[in-house]
C-alpha cells in the first residue's frame, strides 16, 4: 500500500491540483481521498519527497478504513518496504545474490533430469493421441520436377552492406523453354552476349536494386517480356544470324590462361654452360666412384 516509487519531477505536477503539496489540509478528508494524495505526493515529488507530521496524522486516521493500526501506518512511512517486508517475515534481499539452498526441493542436476523426462513423456502423448489425426492429410510423393529457371544469390557473412549481397544471377536452358525453332533462335538473337550457344544456356543477372527479392522480381520481369517478345513471330528474326564471337572469346581468354606463358624455345645463342654452377660431389658420390 505504502510501495516506495521515484520518479522525475516534471512540470506537469503544477498543472495538477496543489493540494497534494499541503499535507496540512488533508485532515477531515475521505479515506481514499487521503491515500491517493499521499501516492500523488511520493510520486510526482521523487528524491524531494520528505516527511511530514501533518501528512503522517492524516495516514493514521485511515487505520478504521485500512485495518491497519497506526502503529503500523508510521512504521511503513519512515521505513518504506524494507520495513513492509519485514512486517511480512520476509528478508529485503539483493535480488542478484543467489539465496541459500533449504534443501526442500531436488539439486539442479535431478531437476535437469526430470525436466528432460517431462519433455520425452510430452513428445510421446504427441506421439500417441495427436499424429494418428496427421493421416488424413496423406498425400502421394511426387518427385520435385526440374524447373527450367534458377536463381542463384550470394550472401557474404558479416558484410550485411556489400554491394554483391544484392546481387541476383538467372541461368536456364533454352531447350527447357519449349520454344519451337523460330521463337528460340528470335530469343537467342534477342538475348545477345547473355546466350552461351556452346552450352544452350542464358544467363542474366542484376544488382541494380537494394534488395535481393527486388531484383529477382526485375530478372522475373524481363525474361517475361523476351519470352513475349519471342512469341511475337510477326517478325521472326530468321535472316540475322547468331552471332556468337562473344563465346568464341571467352573461349580463347580461358585457353590462354591455362596455356603456358613462354611458349618459344629457348635460343640456344642465349646458353652459357661455363657459368653454369659446378657440381660438388657428396661423400657418397666420393665412396661410389670407381677407383682408378
Amino acid at each position: 500500500m505504502f510501495r516506495l516509487t521515484t520518479r522525475q519531477f516534471s512540470s506537469s505536477a503544477s498543472r495538477l491540483s496543489d493540494l497534494y503539496l499541503h499535507p496540512e489540509k488533508w485532515a477531515g478528508k475521505p479515506a481514499e481521498e487521503i491515500l491517493e494524495l499521499f501516492k500523488k505526493r511520493r510520486s510526482l515529488l521523487g528524491a524531494q519527497f520528505k516527511p511530514d507530521d501533518a501528512e503522517l496524522a492524516a495516514l493514521k486516521s485511515t487505520s478504521s478504513h485500512t485495518g491497519v493500526s497506526p502503529y503500523i501506518i508510521e512504521k511503513l512511512y519512515y521505513g518504506g518496504e524494507s520495513t513492509a517486508l519485514d512486517l511480512n517475515g520476509q528478508k529485503h534481499e539483493d535480488n542478484y545474490s543467489p539465496a541459500k539452498f533449504q534443501y526442500d526441493e531436488y539439486p539442479e542436476a535431478a531437476q535437469e533430469i526430470i525436466r528432460d523426462h517431462r519433455e520425452q513423456r510430452e513428445y510421446n502423448r504427441i506421439a500417441a493421441y495427436e499424429m494418428p489425426h496427421l493421416a488424413k492429410y496423406r498425400q502421394e510423393y511426387k518427385p520435385p520436377q526440374g524447373k527450367p529457371v534458377t536463381y542463384k544469390y550470394t550472401t557474404y557473412l558479416g558484410e550485411e552492406e556489400y554491394r554483391a549481397n544484392r546481387k541476383v544471377t538467372l541461368t536456364l536452358k533454352v531447350k527447357d523453354l519449349g520454344l519451337n525453332e523460330k521463337e528460340s533462335h528470335k530469343f537467342k538473337v534477342l538475348a545477345g552476349v547473355r546466350y552461351d550457344g556452346s552450352k544452350d544456356e542464358f544467363k542474366m543477372s542484376s544488382e541494380r536494386f537494394e534488395e535481393p527479392l527486388q531484383n529477382t522480381r526485375f530478372l522475373s520481369e524481363v525474361l517475361s517480356d523476351l519470352l513475349k517478345a519471342s512469341k511475337d513471330l510477326s517478325q521472326d528474326l530468321s535472316d540475322i544470324p547468331l552471332d556468337q564471337r562473344h563465346v568464341q572469346a571467352r573461349q580463347r581468354k580461358r585457353k590462354y590462361k591455362k596455356s603456358a606463358v613462354f611458349k618459344n624455345a629457348f635460343p640456344e645463342e642465349w646458353k652459357r654452360p661455363q657459368d653454369a654452377p659446378k657440381k660438388v660431389k657428396s661423400v657418397l658420390d666420393i665412396l661410389t666412384e670407381s677407383p682408378a
